[in-house]
């Protein structure tokens, strides 16, 4: 059932987090250490690359090519949300270490993908992928 809507929850996923990413964000509440906002990065990314890798699978991409296509699209939609942030809002702002964070959360979603596909090819079991 998940391969069957993978790429629906996939786009609509990228979607939210696209607006979520340009709307103004409320600051009222709790202040939060610095950089706090960076772990947010990693597991949204983190959530994009397993999302997007299960979309690719679905379609009949082969495994090693999905991952590396999961990991790109993360680490460019990224980029093209912090450009976004630059240059359409007035109260965001692009931050390189938010680029950082996304890629971190990237490569750590492909290594458990990878960990993950490796350990249910000796077990001969398919999980989720």
């Amino acid at each position: 059932m998940l391969k069957k809507y993978s790429l629906i929850i996939s786009t609509v996923y990228s979607m939210l987090l696209l607006a979520l990413s340009l709307i103004k964000v409320n600051t009222a509440g709790p202040e939060l250490p610095t950089n706090s906002d960076k772990i947010f990065h990693a597991v949204a990314h983190f959530v994009f690359t397993v999302l997007w890798y299960l979309a690719f699978v679905s379609k009949k991409v082969e495994n090693k090519s999905a991952i590396i296509y999961a990991f790109i699209s993360s680490t460019i939609f990224g980029i093209a949300v912090e450009i976004l942030q630059g240059t359409l809002t007035q109260n965001r702002e692009s931050d390189v270490k938010d680029i950082i964070a996304n890629i971190i959360g990237a490569i750590i979603a492909s290594i458990l993908i990878i960990s993950i596909k490796k350990d249910s090819l000796k077990n001969n079991n398919t999980l989720l992928f």
